[in-house]
């Protein structure tokens, strides 16, 4: 009987044990982390990891139209407004998002702001029937791109007026357009 008494409670203290060097680990692990990304002085944005953000926001923005839900949308939005709006642009239900073109990423911010964030956006050809829509989709990152922050701007307009504008549409709201959330370029 003292036997299994002085096993259990041998048990208990080495479990104790790894319990309070997995918590020291940690914690050691977690303030280490943060003292070395307070020290970090980065010089040039990282454009790969800001072009993969924009391209997982953008499918993550396609799946949402294609179900045809405001709340879906808003969800992936740092700001859901007018999200209603461009869901009820057009049926995108029936949108052929697989075959999207895109004109490829790019930033309106010459540089990071002073909090190191910086936009990404990108504009797509999608195509619903006979019909063709351009999509313009804004990824906010930060840590000079190393973060995704999230969908700043999902905008929708048709391609004739796209191609009336010669090309420079880049989201802005127009009579002809449909735009949910703000821009981080224009605030």
């Amino acid at each position: 009987m003292k036997k299994k008494k002085s096993n259990r409670i041998l048990l208990i203290a080495f479990l104790l044990m790894v319990a309070v060097f997995a918590l020291v680990t940690v914690m050691v692990a977690r303030s280490t982390y943060e003292k070395k990304v307070a020290e970090e002085k980065i010089t040039e944005p990282d454009f790969y990891s800001m072009t993969e953000f924009s391209k997982e926001n953008s499918e993550d923005v396609m799946k949402a139209l294609k179900s045809g839900s405001a709340e879906k949308l808003g969800a992936l939005m740092i700001d859901s407004k007018g999200a209603e709006n461009v869901i009820g642009f057009a049926d995108w239900a029936k949108a052929d998002f697989d075959n999207a073109v895109s004109f490829g990423a790019g930033s309106f911010s010459t540089a990071p702001d002073k909090k190191g964030r910086m936009d990404i956006s990108e504009r797509f050809v999608v195509s619903i029937g006979e019909q063709k829509y351009v999509l313009y989709i804004e990824t906010l990152t930060s840590r000079h791109g190393m973060n995704n922050e999230g969908v700043k701007v999902v905008a929708a307009t048709t391609y004739e007026h796209f191609d009336q504008l010669y090309y420079a549409w880049n989201g802005n709201a127009d009579e002809s357009s449909a735009v949910a959330g703000e821009s981080f370029v224009k605030q």
